[in-house]
């Protein structure tokens, strides 16, 4: 080495001790200007991350005076940070700014007190950076590994919830509570659940799914469950609903009551897996709150259908007479309107409910009669009837 490049080195170490001396100010400087341009950073203590960043300004001080690399020490200090950071909810992205704001704060630091723009500033400069670039590697590798952990716990505090939910006793709600304040829902407010049928989905559609719950207004959660995609939510859940929709078109979907507390979550849980039997039409979206009636009974199948299963087999030979009974239920028990619903002459309607009561035994025209009927198309016919329509002529909007 000769005199020359040994003056160099002087000038530099020379340069980094002044600037050490006014590490404190420096310090400052890049914390005010790191919370002006990244607001997020308001939720970091200003005290912590002033001693993060004069230990990460010292370090690369002393690196550049000394030509050296990046410490070990150094490096699993900027892991760590990263690891925090992430836990503290902060993007990856602002983390790394952070480096670039409090460098550049330094590089300008270094610039102002050097006499005059050197070769060995210049080579100092490139040095600065590839420190930079090291540290931000090792911050990215510790925010990593901490945002794939911190999925994990989430995923699993999730899946103890709705496990606990569908578990229901007084000692499970209890451990309910927890997981659920956890997850950031108020047990005192109401709660409502979504059922999808599972095999659409698979893991990563899942895990993306509850990203996007993520960015939505209302809190909610989702997790797989069984033969089902259960999704919980507090607040309006039109936005959850379209989200789902959106990503899943085909998926069938069942929308449980809102309703108080624990509780009510996991009996909104068995509202919303009752009527999810409902929607057997792909883009399907049925409400408990419009089809209570149909979807408690649907849970009675097998002891109903000794009852009920004339009006299925009937309908199955004679879909013209299932079309009548129906029309005479949504048309106000009127003969003269149902035949105008399905087009026909009003004698042609009645031709057709008594054609059905010889064939089924059931009036429809009476109370019995008629509950019987529509009990027995929509328990043991809806399917047959669902596979001849759209997923639009099926769906029921229950943005409630």
């Amino acid at each position: 080495m000769d005199v020359t490049d040994v003056e160099e080195e002087d000038t530099i170490r020379r340069l980094c001790r002044e600037v050490s001396d006014e590490l404190e100010a420096l310090t400052e400087r890049a914390v005010q200007q790191i919370r002006s341009e990244l607001p997020a950073y308001s939720a970091v203590p200003v005290a912590e991350q002033g001693n993060y960043i004069r230990k990460q300004l010292s370090a690369m001080l002393c690196a550049v005076a000394e030509n050296e690399t990046i410490t070990t020490e150094d490096t699993d200090r900027n892991r760590e940070l990263g690891r925090r950071r992430a836990m503290q909810g902060l993007p990856l992205s602002d983390v790394i700014e952070t480096y670039h704001i409090a460098s550049r704060e330094l590089w300008d630091t270094m610039v102002q007190r050097s006499t005059k723009p050197t070769h060995e500033l210049l080579q100092a400069g490139g040095k600065l950076w590839d420190l930079v670039h090291a540290a931000t590697s090792a911050v990215a590798v510790g925010h990593s590994e901490a945002t794939r952990s911190e999925q994990a716990i989430r995923a699993g505090v999730r899946y103890r919830f709705f496990e606990t939910l569908h578990s229901a006793t007084d000692m499970e709600l209890s451990n309910a509570r927890e997981l659920a304040q956890t997850l950031g829902f108020d047990t005192q407010k109401s709660f409502q659940a979504l059922s999808a049928v599972e095999e659409e989905w698979s893991e990563a559609q899942v895990e993306n799914l509850q990203r996007t719950l993520d960015s939505v207004h209302a809190v909610a959660h989702c997790s797989r469950h069984g033969s089902r995609v259960i999704v919980m939510c507090q607040g309006e859940p039109t936005e959850v609903i379209h989200a789902i929709m959106r990503d899943h078109p085909r998926t069938s979907l069942g929308i449980g009551m809102p309703r108080v507390g624990l509780v009510g979550a996991a009996q909104s849980i068995k509202d919303a897996e009752r009527t999810l039997q409902l929607a057997t039409a792909p883009g399907t979206t049925v409400s408990f709150a419009d089809e209570w009636l149909i979807a408690t009974l649907a849970t009675h199948q097998d002891e109903l259908l000794p009852l009920l299963q004339a009006g299925a087999s009937v309908a199955e030979q004679h879909s013209h007479l299932m079309d009548a009974v129906r029309a005479f239920a949504r048309s106000g028990f009127s003969v003269s309107a149902a035949a105008r619903d399905i087009h026909l002459h009003a004698n042609s309607v009645t031709y057709r409910l008594d054609r059905w009561q010889h064939l089924t035994g059931w009036d429809a025209r009476t109370l019995d009669g008629l509950m019987k009927s529509i009990v027995s198309l929509e328990l043991f016919h809806r399917r047959t009837l669902d596979h001849h329509l759209t997923p639009n002529t099926r769906r029921v909007s229950s943005a409630r």
